[in-house]
């Protein structure tokens, strides 16, 4: 390839996956759905994918990605960067397919109900995201694990491709314990279906999210532009922000697992979105047009949650699990100081 038309094919190339990041991002945070439907799914899973470069267990694997594609010409770093991004890929859309087995022996051979495993499924989800993030703010010492070694012997004498490869394979694991939102959500969705093959698609859909940044820094570097130098100096403030937001965020989770769906309904969370969207209003004027008679309403909720619980339990449970962290930091950063 001409040297004029290789930059202008990575420009395209670099300025059409920024787009979709972008456009990803926004759709996720300010346009997307609060219930996904139909091929929704698909959209939603992308997005999210994308939304996990700034976790501290996926960001390492741009510290793989850009050195391994740097300097070997840009014909072959697209090449060793593609069959990165697809070893990783693959070996994540194999978690769909786990997903969707073990939904099957639950829901459709063992009988438990949806509801029930999917409470429980939010509930540890909601667990694990919790302490992560409390030990993404410093207030505990835990870390998810994340890539800091040399591949095995094995993969380091392959060729330049499929050394790449079997690497993306390798590390694909050490992502998906990232407890982001959209993980429990995704992977109750797969199980629900009992599907394999729509589990295994709708992961390597949300698979090509994850890897779409690696692949933009990847480029990037490969034209000589070094983007990492500007996201390593803000790093500790990208990891800070994204802590605390996962603390919002997790705790939600893990108080919609323990009390259920029937609590969301009867909060006054709910309520409020529900009047500033014009949801039931909206969906009432649809459904008589279509001829629907499942017209959209809401009334309270009865019942308990995990372990039998009072529903009303539930916003004190989840305020407290919001402000405890807030007055553990500012006390802790209070003696730090001293």
């Amino acid at each position: 390839m001409e040297p004029a038309k290789s930059k202008t094919f990575f420009t395209i190339l670099i300025f059409g996956l920024l787009t979709l990041t972008v456009l990803g991002l926004a759709w996720l945070f300010f346009l997307g759905p609060e219930n996904p439907v139909g091929a929704g799914w698909y959209l939603f899973g992308f997005a999210a994918g994308l939304s996990m470069i700034v976790l501290p267990c996926t960001f390492p694997l741009a510290f793989v990605i850009v050195p391994l594609s740097m300097g070997k010409g840009k014909a072959k770093g697209l090449g060793i960067a593609l069959a990165f991004g697809l070893g990783v890929a693959l070996m994540l859309s194999l978690y769909g397919v786990l997903a969707a087995i073990l939904g099957d022996v639950a829901i459709g051979t063992l009988g438990a109900p949806l509801e029930t495993v999917k409470n429980w499924l939010y509930f540890i989800a909601g667990i694990f995201a919790y302490v992560f993030a409390l030990g993404e703010i410093g207030l505990v010492n835990f870390r998810m694990p994340s890539y800091t070694g040399a591949a095995p012997a094995f993969i380091q004498k392959q060729s330049d491709y499929l050394k790449a490869l079997l690497l993306g394979l390798f590390l694909g694991n050490i992502g998906v314990g990232c407890p982001h939102p959209a993980t429990p959500v995704l992977l109750t969705r797969i199980a629900a279906s009992g599907d394999i093959f729509y589990g295994w698609i709708l992961f390597l859909t949300h698979a090509l999210g994850r890897i779409t940044p690696l692949l933009l820094l990847a480029l990037l570097g490969i034209i000589g532009v070094n983007a990492l130098t500007w996201l390593v100096s803000r790093r500790e403030k990208i990891e800070r922000a994204s802590g605390w937001a996962m603390v919002f965020v997790a705790a939600f989770i893990l108080v919609l697992g323990l009390f259920s769906h029937a609590w969301w309904v009867n909060s006054g969370e709910h309520t409020l979105l529900e009047s500033l969207t014009q949801e039931e209003r909206i969906l009432t004027i649809l459904g008589k047009k279509i001829g629907s008679v499942n017209i959209h309403r809401h009334g309270l909720e009865v019942g308990t949650g995990l372990f039998g619980l009072p529903l009303a339990w539930g916003n004190w449970v989840l305020v407290t699990l919001w402000i405890v962290p807030m007055w553990w930091y500012y006390f802790k950063k209070l003696k730090m100081k001293k």
